[in-house]
């Protein structure tokens, strides 16, 4: 009986023909390949708008071999970053919170210029995040590209905090801490062209929505309001998270609220 021996060469071909086969050839991420210097791009470093203008914004996306999917994130930027080591977006008065905009949609070929649409509420004021994902054939995603959408407001009554304190909150890193029995000063102003009917501040605790401190600034249609107060905050205060709620309605009608959230312990 004759037996052949394989040529060890061709043996070791075929093997590794047969893992290149099974494995994953395409390991390059897909990219953002939008030419510098365009206005409305995730490149950029802040997008600006007015509310109750549309918008859109646009790029062109890459990848060596083919592209699949891009994933569109609009939310807003208080409280929180995207990257280890990323600042949070810092103290910012937000108005319209609820406003986000998620759209996924399919793009195709080595190059695909893809645009959202955005339809910016009268009632929305405040930084959000433009979140791009980007995903190739062969499912290689890129890393998040994040740029800032900063929302200009001409409509909705708007609260100034100058100092908290003494201290410009613009300078805080982080939620603030207030002790029980403390004594926190307020200053600052709401304003607006069309008049404001009425103007509050108040300290809610979130737990059950309790009221525990509040203020009528009494405008009487005034278009600015300065304030300058005192929280009284009492020695057995229930420790946990709180609110600070500015809330105002000009003469045209346009109500806003805006605020921030406190820590009390």
């Amino acid at each position: 009986m004759n037996f052949t021996i394989p040529n060890p060469t061709i043996a070791l071909a075929s093997v590794a023909i047969l893992f290149s086969a099974c494995g994953k050839t395409d390991t390059e991420q897909p990219s953002v390949c939008t030419e510098p210097g365009t206005e409305m791009s995730v490149l950029v470093d802040e997008i600006e708008a007015l509310a109750g203008n549309t918008i859109q914004i646009t790029d062109l996306f890459c990848d060596n071999e083919g592209l699949s999917e891009v994933r569109w994130d609009i939310h807003n930027a208080a409280d929180h970053a995207h990257e280890e080591g990323e600042s949070d977006e810092g103290f910012v008065l937000h108005s319209g919170t609820e406003w986000e905009v998620l759209e996924v949609n399919s793009i195709s070929g080595t190059s695909s210029t893809n645009s959202i649409t955005l339809d910016i509420p009268l009632d929305t004021r405040g930084v959000w995040d433009v979140v791009v994902s980007l995903i190739d054939e062969a499912g290689n995603a890129a890393a998040d590209l994040v740029t800032q959408l900063h929302i200009e407001n001409e409509y909705i009554p708007e609260f100034t905090l100058t100092t908290v304190n003494g201290i410009d909150p613009a300078t805080w890193s982080g939620e603030p801490l207030w002790n029980a029995g403390s004594v926190i000063a307020l200053s600052g102003m709401v304003a607006d062209s069309d008049g404001l009917s009425t103007a509050h501040i108040s300290f809610v605790r979130e737990s059950d929505e309790t009221i525990i401190w509040e203020l009528n600034l009494e405008p009487n249609n005034s278009t600015e309001r300065s304030f300058d107060s005192e929280l009284e905050l009492a020695a057995d205060a229930i420790a946990g998270e709180y609110h600070l709620e500015m809330t105002a309605i000009d003469g045209a009608g346009n109500a806003m609220e805006t605020g921030f959230h406190v820590e009390v312990e």
